[in-house]
């Protein structure tokens, strides 16, 4: 099944898209992910990167271990280890997510990385005509998608109600992946600049693939909504 699961990833991004290198063709992978069109791989080579990655198009963001044989012991396959997003820095400090996956019932997959020290992103979320604010997906962000999430190692993700940074004082949730697919809840910044559009053609998935993945060290997963 899962020679079966990789092969086809592959034989999809070959035969119909193009492959974007990290960092060869572009030095980061946010780059990678604004040049893409849909269909298309971006393959990130062995390095850190403290990125808050923005993922709104239906892609292949990977490491090189999409082309590995994996098998039982595939958390400690050397791309996947050595393959790191960290998002501790984030330029917007509501948007804190290693990855924020947003809008209109994508699918990318995300496979191979170490993903780890995510802060999470601020939400809105109206409950019973109350609005609250709540801080989830320190990893792993998804808002009205559904992103193949598979082999990728998280650690360290997520706040603590400790923290001092105003930042992030709000319910915390979610430190490894959160899904929220609720009209209910929206980003907690400038809703006039927000350009949130949840208007979409795509097929709500029957079932969410998150699957081959491990976890240490995070706050409550998983969460949805």
């Amino acid at each position: 099944m899962i020679k079966y699961i990789l092969a086809t990833i592959l034989a999809i991004s070959a035969s119909t898209a193009a492959t974007i290198n990290i960092p060869e063709d572009y030095s980061t992978i946010q780059e990678g992910i604004n040049a893409s069109l849909e269909g298309d791989t971006v393959l990130v080579a062995q390095g850190t990167y403290v990125e808050n990655l923005i993922l709104e198009k239906e892609i292949v963001l990977a490491s090189y271990a999409i082309y590995d044989e994996l098998g039982s012991e595939w958390s400690s396959n050397v791309h996947i280890t050595n393959t790191k997003i960290m998002g501790g820095s984030p330029y917007n400090s509501k948007k804190g997510s290693c990855i924020l996956v947003s809008y209109g019932n994508i699918q990318p997959t995300i496979m191979g990385f170490t993903i780890s020290d995510g802060l999470g992103t601020s939400m809105l979320i109206n409950d019973c005509d109350v609005t609250r604010v709540e801080r989830s997906g320190g990893a792993i962000m998804v808002y009205q998608a559904f992103p193949v999430i598979t082999y990728n190692r998280f650690l360290n993700n997520g706040v603590s109600t400790s923290d001092n940074d105003n930042a992030v004082q709000s319910v915390q949730n979610g430190g490894g992946i959160t899904l929220y697919n609720d009209d209910d809840v929206e980003f907690d910044e400038d809703r006039s600049n927000s350009g949130q559009n949840t208007s979409t053609t795509r097929d709500i998935p029957e079932i969410w693939n998150v699957q081959n993945n491990y976890f240490e060290n995070y706050l409550k997963y998983p969460s949805t909504s």
